[in-house]
């Protein structure tokens, strides 16, 4: 009898000090991996995010300048616009303004002044946003590229847009500018030039060439635009290990010759 009590009480003794010791320690180094997983699942997303908002931002950008390069137009005299550079002028009193452009004080400059780090034009891509906004689809646009300090205190450049919907004799100036982009690494416009067509034969593509820079108030494109522009993005390098990321797209241009209708 006193055996099998023995037994008993030996049996429900418990767990011994090295075997607690061992448990907690398989606990703790399950907690400290599963916690590290966890803290590595959180920053894979906000990479992964940070790189999603940062190819968001690129698209749009690249897809808003693309179509509103295309819908670059030029404009002569008969619009209210300055004389085309190496075309003769002629003054009607009777002549139709379907613009409405015939009372303003002084010549309205339309076309595109563009080089390879910049691009002005006007183009019929403003779109109202404001409640009884007194504009047109008319407007003054411009791309370019300037420095600012951000948070950091780091000297960085930054994508920019401006447009006016207030036209004047200079289309680089005036408007609202708004960053499109905080940071870039660079911006490059080329504009293709198909040369001077002509007609019936198929020349024009076979002198045609990209060029740094395009100015319809010079008598070299005077009277036309170019019939593409590649645009180039550059993103900074994103993190320690990150690398520049590089977008290219083209856009057509619908007119290229000026308005005389």
């Amino acid at each position: 009898m006193r055996k099998c009590r023995h037994i008993a009480l030996k049996r429900g003794r418990g767990f011994t000090l090295i075997e607690v010791l061992l448990a907690v320690t398989i606990v703790a180094s399950l907690s400290v991996i599963a916690g590290a997983a966890v803290l590595q699942m959180f920053r894979t997303e906000e990479i992964v995010n940070e790189r999603y908002d940062r190819y968001r931002m690129a698209r749009l950008a690249m897809n808003r300048m693309a179509n509103e390069l295309s819908m670059t137009y030029l404009a002569g005299p008969d619009f209210g616009g300055e004389p085309i550079p190496g075309e003769a002028e002629f003054f009607d009193d009777d002549e139709d303004d379907p613009f409405g452009l015939s009372n303003l004080r002084e010549s309205v400059q339309f076309g595109m002044i563009g080089r390879d780090d910049y691009v002005h034009f006007t183009a019929f891509g403003h779109i109202r946003t404001l409640e009884d906004e007194r504009a047109s689809h008319h407007a003054q646009i411009g791309y370019f590229v300037d420095s600012y300090r951000n948070e950091e205190g780091e000297t960085v450049r930054r994508l920019r847009r401006r447009v006016s919907t207030d036209f004047d004799d200079d289309l680089t100036r005036g408007g609202v500018v708004a960053t499109m982009i905080p940071e870039i690494e660079d911006l490059r416009f080329e504009y293709w030039d198909p040369g001077e067509p002509e007609l019936g034969t198929a020349y024009e593509v076979a002198q045609g060439r990209w060029v740094s820079e395009w100015d319809t108030t010079s008598s070299r494109f005077g009277g036309r635009l170019p019939t593409r522009i590649r645009i180039t993005l550059t993103l900074t390098p994103h993190g320690p290990r990150g690398q520049t990321q590089t977008f290219v797209t083209q856009a057509t241009l619908g007119m290229t010759e000026v308005l005389e209708y």
